[in-house]
């Protein structure tokens, strides 16, 4: 573990560096959610954050809370994404999105398929911060994911991200691929996929 850490200091450091220049290198891991058990008991935030999925009345409330114009909301609903939000009182806590037909941010190619769901820019507003509501958010979201035919659900994480790999291990999250995108400037140079790990099961 020492040298896990070391090592991956270290390829911060190169990466780092190899920003300041143009080039950017973005190892990322691509996971399975929803499918082994995790914690769906909440006590106390259930009642004090219900959770529902964005109806219009609410788009200017969510819009104000992550910065966006109701405008680029309304174009997510549009192409038939679904926004599962939180509420406290009449101030929206927090939302996170999913995405029915691909995995919207990132070039890795994998596809989805029937009952899948793609989950991707969730937030906590800053004020309800330090409460937990990250975690009751993302299983609030499978329950109302479920609800709509979808059962197994994608997300991306920054490899170097330890904080969202945490986050993504205490949901028992599966680690199924890992790929890494090079750019020059904003052009793309490549994509690989670096390691299949379900093939290594």
């Amino acid at each position: 573990m020492i040298n896990a850490l070391r090592y991956g200091l270290v390829a911060q450091r190169v990466i780092g560096h190899l920003s300041r220049v143009g080039l950017t290198l973005n190892p990322y891991i691509l996971f399975r959610e929803g499918v082994r058990p995790h914690q769906t008991n909440w006590p106390g935030l259930a009642a004090d954050f219900p959770s529902s999925v964005l109806a219009a009345s609410d788009l200017a409330a969510v819009a104000a809370c992550v910065s966006r114009t109701e405008q680029q909301i309304q174009a997510r609903l549009d192409k038939g994404h679904l926004c599962v939000m939180l509420k406290h009182g009449t101030h929206v806590a927090g939302c996170a999105w999913a995405d029915f037909d691909e995995v919207n941010d990132a070039a890795c190619g994998y596809e989805l398929g029937p009952g899948e769901a793609y989950l991707y820019d969730a937030f906590i507003a800053p004020e309800f911060r330090g409460r937990g509501l990250a975690p009751y958010m993302r299983v609030e979201s499978y329950r109302h994911l479920r609800r709509a035919g979808r059962h197994t659900f994608y997300s991306i994480s920054d490899y170097f991200n330890s904080p969202a790999i945490r986050f993504k291990e205490k949901l028992n999250a599966e680690a199924i691929r890992l790929y890494l995108q090079i750019k020059l400037g904003d052009r793309q140079v490549g994509q690989w996929l670096l390691r299949d790990f379900e093939q290594r099961r």
